[in-house]
């Protein structure tokens, strides 16, 4: 491990940087933990978990519209951002009407490329030099990618509730070591370890879970964790500047309503448009769509957005990402 003597600060808190944004494998122990545990909350579960954290993300992204310097900046470059996204929405919507499926597994494929892309991401902000770590990132998810494309579940046993219960509290037990033993030594940095470590095993569920979304949703919980505090800590502190740190609460609290309104929005139409199987066939409504298109709007945004080589996304965003430096 690389020794420091500065350390950049997401959430101020370096045992929070660490267990929320470089190595939220929380999620996907406590996901597992209570589906294993209780398989008929499994549903609820997901439904708990698509609106918390899947679509809290998502709506996260809207409030780069919020700020009135973003607007200026989209205004100036509406046709990358509004029209051709528009066209290619409207080109989805067409495919849809011929083969629902066709899009699903698009949607699939760029959800896929998104998730990775952050990883990287994730990984640069610990100033990772070596290309070859970023490699490891992008070899695995293809890799588990995949398999959950044509494979989900190659990897199953059929353990017992003590078996399972058991490699569960190891992996707990190892986590806890990393996350609060590790953290305490201020002496080395281990964000850039944990970031390389999330990105290789964010898709790894795919080798174990037979049913694709769930396997999606254990994993990929993680970069939903990542990007909602990120996407927090930069509107918070823009709101601290713009409003003098005084005046945040208003404007603050109408981004936390709006969020979790769009939240229960789309969270309510992936429930009553879910695809049936019905005659062996997987029937699709048009309410599962609205989700999608909007979903797929939010992986072409953040190709704009988090583009630190624009002077303006540098300035207005990457500013934003650290709060301060200890020793």
């Amino acid at each position: 491990m690389e020794r420091i003597k500065r350390y950049n600060l997401i959430t101020n808190n370096i045992f929070f940087d660490n267990f929320l944004v470089y190595l939220p494998f929380w999620f996907p122990i406590l996901y597992i933990l209570i589906s294993f545990n209780n398989p008929p909350l499994a549903p609820y579960l997901f439904l708990v978990v698509l609106f918390l954290f899947a679509e809290t993300h998502f709506a996260s992204t809207w409030l780069f519209f919020f700020d009135q310097n973003n607007r200026k900046w989209v205004k100036k470059n509406s046709y990358k951002i509004i029209f051709l996204p528009l066209y290619i929405i409207l080109m989805i919507a067409g495919v849809w009407y011929f083969n629902p499926a066709l899009v699903v597994i698009a949607h699939y494929v760029a959800s896929g490329f998104h998730v990775t892309r952050q990883s990287i991401g994730i990984a640069k902000l610990t100033k990772i030099s070596s290309n070859l770590n970023l490699k490891i990132i992008y070899f695995f998810s293809s890799i588990f990618l995949a398999v959950g494309l044509f494979r989900p579940g190659i990897i199953t046993s059929n353990l017992s509730s003590t078996q399972g219960n058991l490699i569960l509290l190891i992996i707990t037990f190892l986590y806890l070591i990393l996350i609060l033993v590790v953290t305490k030594n201020k002496n080395y940095n281990f964000d850039k370890f944990y970031a390389i470590l999330t990105g290789v095993f964010i898709y790894a569920p795919l080798l174990f879970f037979k049913d694709r979304a769930t396997a999606t949703a254990i994993g990929v919980g993680m970069h939903w964790s990542q990007y909602i505090v990120l996407m927090w800590c930069i509107n918070f502190r823009k709101l601290k500047i713009i409003n003098e740190s005084k005046r945040i609460k208003k404007p603050l609290l109408i981004r936390i309503i709006f969020v979790f309104s769009y939240a229960f929005i789309m969270t309510s139409l992936t429930y009553f448009g879910m695809p049936q199987i019905k005659n062996n066939e997987v029937n699709y409504s048009i309410f599962y769509l609205f989700p999608l298109l909007f979903q797929i709007y939010h992986f072409y945004l953040d190709g704009f957005i988090w583009r630190f080589s624009d002077p303006f996304i540098k300035k207005n965003i990457a500013k934003f990402i650290f709060s301060e430096k200890v020793n």
